[in-house]
């Protein structure tokens, strides 16, 4: 979910358009002084008539109440742990001597003071972008499955081959994908011609993306480039396909560089970034390896998503400082598993969530997630483990604008035997308005696969250098519900992991309105409760009032 991030944000920021549907990723924004930002997502939406989390008044109601520091594990690509707005609210080790190269509480993880990075050398030097997970398959797997005759192969080989299999005719295809954007992309003559045909096909069609994958283009390289392109920045909001194609036309040499950088990606993901860190991709048993440390250096990717997602549930409140998190008594761990380019690995994503749970968070955030598992196995062994030690795990549904009740996505609370995790749940993405676009065109849904909406369109919140930006995606919601999860569990620290999913998903508020499915322009309306379990968007004042009649 998160490979075309890039693409979207500086495709969408050049057509002048929307913020960008990638996961976590909006048109980023200038520093601002404090009371310059727009925290809507804390408004009411019976006082203030915008869809909000009524924050402001679930304070009021926990005046006077005696609250306990909550730990909790950020699952992400890091946090800048310096941050002006961040760093008095990070997480500390008590059983940890900063600097001194010696495992003093013996966890196996020297020196992890603040957290934990699974992506970095030693010295804290981590790397940008990995393979997707179709390359990492590929890579690892390739050698033992390319040629294997499944008959000779055991139980757990066979699903492994059955998994290489489907990944290694996807790889296929993102080759050919490769090749026909450089054709599109070499010329401006060439793009254009191509990006007149697209449009030229889809006259009279309705402006959805099942029309773009239905278009008949002819064989033309450039057309079937541009095809691709398009579909690659679609958002139903972008109004029209011949608006689009004028747009993109338009933006073509600011956008060149870009599209040629994601070609090359594609196909040829840079499958040496994971060497420093020393560990064996192929076993997922491995548990230590990495940093304590994550170099953020002068760049501009490290730790940004994690940050932004850190900020959202726990900034520092009422410092005269920036932004305000929606926890107000947490300590926030960084556990870096999710680069900033490609998808992040089932081990990292496994080790990162026993490290917070052996570490004492109780509330975890995930805001990442792909189409491949191939080490399932280990990340539900993990999931179990926060089950068994009564830790809740707060997951981002996704931006692909699709229902996921039929789609796989993983991490996912669903095990191979059948069982459901119960400290689980899973978020989509909703925006300020009460009206037919209050769920994010962007976000994904399901009346079974996903638990509730919360506020993550144009939030604003930390990046690294003690920046500010504007972000979108359900990776922003997803934090949004930790940190109300964080904040019932701070007042009412005798509630169960499992009790505090029932009250968030019980008390949430359930508008009755129509809206338009995500990921489609036009058409028929629906009722907002058909998109999720609980039909709702998370709500901190009317879990509070649960919580408190819970004995």
């Amino acid at each position: 979910m998160r490979q075309t991030h890039r693409l979207r944000l500086l495709s969408l920021t050049a057509l002048a358009c929307f913020t960008a549907v990638g996961q976590g990723y909006a048109q980023p924004m200038a520093p601002k002084t404090q009371g310059k930002f727009n925290q809507w997502a804390y408004k009411d939406p019976g006082t203030d008539s915008i869809a909000g989390i009524s924050l402001d008044k679930a304070y009021k109601l926990l005046q006077g109440r005696k609250s306990v520091p909550v730990t909790v594990g950020v699952v992400d690509s890091g946090i800048d742990i310096a941050h002006e707005d961040l760093r008095d609210v990070v997480w500390v080790n008590p059983k940890e001597t900063p600097g001194n190269n010696i495992d003093d509480d013996k966890n196996g993880y020297v020196d992890d003071v603040n957290g934990w990075n699974f992506m970095g050398a030693k010295d804290g030097t981590t790397y940008e972008s990995d393979q997707d997970e179709l390359g990492q398959i590929y890579t690892i797997w390739g050698p033992k499955y390319d040629k294997a005759d499944p008959a000779t192969l055991s139980i757990k080989e066979k699903k492994e081959y059955a998994i290489y299999q489907k990944a290694k005719a996807r790889y296929a295809q993102s080759r050919l994908k490769s090749e026909l954007w450089k054709v599109a992309i070499r010329d401006t003559t060439n793009f254009n011609r191509g990006v007149n045909q697209v449009v030229a096909a889809l006259k009279g069609k309705p402006f959805a993306r099942e029309s773009l994958s239905a278009a008949v283009v002819g064989t033309d390289s450039a057309a079937l480039g541009a095809k691709s392109i398009l579909d690659e920045v679609f958002s139903p909001d972008l109004g029209s396909f011949e608006y689009m194609g004028f747009a993109l036309k338009a933006s073509f040499q600011r956008l060149k560089p870009v599209l040629m950088s994601e070609a090359e990606k594609i196909y040829n993901p840079n499958a040496e970034a994971r060497k420093a860190v020393g560990d064996d991709p192929a076993n997922p048993n491995e548990r230590y390896y990495g940093s304590p440390k994550l170099n953020i250096g002068e760049s501009e990717e490290l730790a940004m998503h994690g940050s932004h997602v850190a900020g959202i549930i726990g900034a520092k409140r009422g410092n005269g400082v920036g932004v305000d998190g929606v926890a107000d008594n947490v300590r926030l761990m960084m556990v870096g598993v999710v680069p900033s380019g490609g998808d992040e690995r089932d081990k990292d994503v496994a080790n990162g969530i026993r490290y917070a749970v052996d570490n004492g968070a109780k509330v975890i955030n995930m805001s990442f997630g792909k189409r491949f598992s191939p080490y399932k196995d280990a990340v539900d062994a993990a999931i179990r483990y926060a089950e068994e030690k009564d830790v809740l795990l707060v997951h981002a549904a996704g931006n692909d604008g699709q229902n996921v009740d039929s789609l796989p996505n993983y991490p996912r609370p669903e095990f191979e035997d059948g069982r459901v995790a119960r400290n689980f749940i899973s978020v989509g993405n909703s925006t300020m308005r009460l009206g037919k676009a209050l769920p994010a065109s962007s976000s994904n849904y399901g009346q079974q696969k996903v638990d509730l909406f919360a506020p993550g369109t144009d939030i604003d919140n930390t990046t690294p250098h003690n920046g500010y930006q504007s972000l979108t995606g359900t990776s922003m919601a997803a934090p949004c519900v930790a940190g109300v999860a964080a904040l019932v569990r701070s007042y009412f620290p005798n509630l169960t992991a499992v009790q505090v999913k029932e009250i968030l998903l019980k008390s949430s508020y359930k508008p009755d309105v129509m809206v338009r499915v995500p990921g489609r322009a036009g058409g028929s309306l629906v009722k907002f409760s058909t998109l999720s379990k609980s039909g709702g968007i998370v709500n901190a004042a009317e879990a509070v009032k649960l919580a408190m009649s819970y004995k």
